[in-house]
């Protein structure tokens, strides 16, 4: 993640504006109830702006990976494989945009390919990065409440 150059205290939001400005372009997030017979995120490239379309039905923590999951495809420059549109109901459910847009968005279902792959492993890390909790801050216990500081410890 040095590559990235993202602050400390860094999370999901902070890493799209950051990808946005170094890309030059918009980066929108946008939450969509999908259901199980579509893939549960993808990443549109328009002409003046990306999109990562995410299942809005699920735990923010899996809305995460899967918005790191399609970062991650953005990140590696992944171009996907070229279905024809109907094929996985993209263009039903997208039915405003292009179909060749449509075609070029990088939803998928499965982990078979090696772009897939490095997405789920670049996903993974970049979730190490942007949600690793901050580190514990340190305290002096005062001496007169060390001893039941210590009982509480014990206790744990």
């Amino acid at each position: 993640m040095t590559r990235l150059e993202l602050p400390d205290r860094c999370d999901i939001v902070t890493l799209c504006e950051h990808l946005s400005r170094e890309r030059g372009r918009p980066l929108h997030l946008a939450p969509v109830i999908m259901g199980a017979s579509y893939p549960c995120g993808m990443w549109v490239a328009l002409d003046t702006a990306d999109i990562v379309i995410f299942e809005a039905n699920t735990s923010r923590l899996h809305q995460d990976h899967i918005i790191a999951h399609e970062l991650a495809h953005m990140i590696c420059s992944h171009r996907g494989d070229t279905d024809p549109a109907g094929s996985s109901g993209l263009s039903s459910m997208f039915p405003h945009l292009d179909a060749e847009r449509v075609r070029e968005a990088l939803g998928r279902t499965s982990y078979s390919t090696e772009e897939e792959q490095e997405a789920e492993i670049m996903a993974s890390l970049i979730l190490e990065h942007v949600t690793r909790p901050p580190l514990e801050s340190r305290w002096a216990v005062p001496s007169v409440d060390a001893e039941t500081v210590a009982r509480i410890e014990r206790s744990l």
